[in-house]
């Protein structure tokens, strides 16, 4: 009876991990992108990479993602879109729009220092709580 009772709970705590993308592995791009100048390369911009983790949870939920107000990309789960803003300091927004009823809203903002040539990668999951944890490294 433990070892059911033990299962089980792994079992619960695995439906709701998080899983970042595996290194090496190719990711799909955003489903939708609304801005197509915002991801276009261009001369002089850095770039700033958003990877949605795989979490089995949220899966329905649509991320929307916001660099300065304009609504750039729509992630679903296990998507990732390159934006390349011209440099300075930026604020990255990410928020969940719920598609269905299983999804709860939320906002979350990262401030960012924009590099020409540099690239920020982003991840952004949300928790058990549908807070959302956005985190960025530039290098």
């Amino acid at each position: 009876m433990r070892v059911y009772v033990a299962g089980c709970v792994c079992l619960s705590l695995a439906a709701c991990a998080s899983l970042p993308m595996p290194f090496g592995q190719e990711v799909k791009p955003a489903s939708n992108v609304v801005d197509a100048s915002a991801v276009t390369p261009r001369d002089g911009a850095g770039a700033i990479v958003v990877t949605r983790d795989w979490q089995f949870r949220d899966m329905s939920c649509i991320y929307d993602v916001v660099l300065d107000d304009n609504m750039v990309a729509e992630l679903r789960a296990g998507e990732q879109v390159t934006v390349y803003p011209d440099p300075g300091k930026r604020v990255l927004g990410i928020s969940i729009r719920p598609k269905e009823d299983d999804c709860k809203a939320a906002i979350a903002q990262v401030p960012l220092v924009v590099v020409a040539s540099a690239t920020t990668k982003v991840r952004v999951r949300a928790d058990g709580y549908y807070h959302l944890r956005v985190e960025a490294t530039t290098f």
